[in-house]
């Protein structure tokens, strides 16, 4: 199976399957997210890019944000990014806090960053459970780091590791909005962008292409 064409784009019918695991994927994690913090989520159009080209995409803004990256493991090889606006972060601590017992207040840095695993746990694990019913795949993922950084540094790091490991990479992005009971929206406040490397696009688009 070609991943990419001669001229180094992606083939189009792996670009085709993976928008849907893509849509697939966010569709479910925004759904769960959106329960969780008991807000409506708009769910972006999926973009697939080789993932050198991550640096690249201008629809990503300058904003602080807190990263989160997941490795793979078992059946896959590659990484799971969320990109988290600052103000979004906030705003899953504060609902976090008034369905509990503890105070925003009152919760340090050790904290809050429990309650960003807890977020990216349950997001990550909505997301792979539907590309999984949806490729016949078992998916699971391990967490590396979490930063709260520039966009450009949180991305530099990511394709560092790359470079390293990710041998012809695909980048699978999606991006997400909440809507208030009042109507107004909060634009673009989070990203989740699924990274697998060459072999684990074979694995995820290989029983689907049969099937076209």
């Amino acid at each position: 199976m070609k991943i990419y064409d001669e001229e180094g784009y992606i083939d189009s019918d792996v670009h085709e399957i993976l928008y849907e695991l893509g849509n697939v994927g966010i569709g479910m994690a925004s759904v769960t997210v959106g329960n969780m913090i008991g807000l409506r989520m708009n769910v972006g159009v999926p973009s697939i890019v080789p993932a050198k080209e991550l640096m690249k995409k201008e629809e990503m803004n300058k904003k602080r944000k807190a990263g989160i990256l997941m490795d793979f493991q078992r059946s896959m090889e590659g990484s799971m990014l969320f990109l988290l606006d600052e103000e979004f972060v906030n705003e899953v601590i504060e609902i976090t806090c008034k369905n509990g017992s503890m105070k925003a207040e009152e919760m340090d840095e050790t904290d809050k960053l429990s309650v960003l695993e807890e977020f990216a746990n349950i997001t990550s694990a909505a997301y792979l459970k539907a590309v999984g019913q949806y490729t016949g795949l078992r998916l699971f993922v391990k967490p590396v780091w979490m930063k709260f950084e520039c966009i450009d540094r949180l991305l530099d790091e990511v394709t560092d590791r790359m470079e390293k490991n990710f041998s012809k990479a695909v980048c699978v992005d999606a991006s997400y909005s909440i809507v208030y009971e009042d109507g107004n929206k909060k634009e673009d406040v989070g990203h989740v962008i699924m990274l697998p490397d060459e072999k684990s696009v074979e694995a995820l688009v290989g029983p689907l292409m049969d099937e076209m």
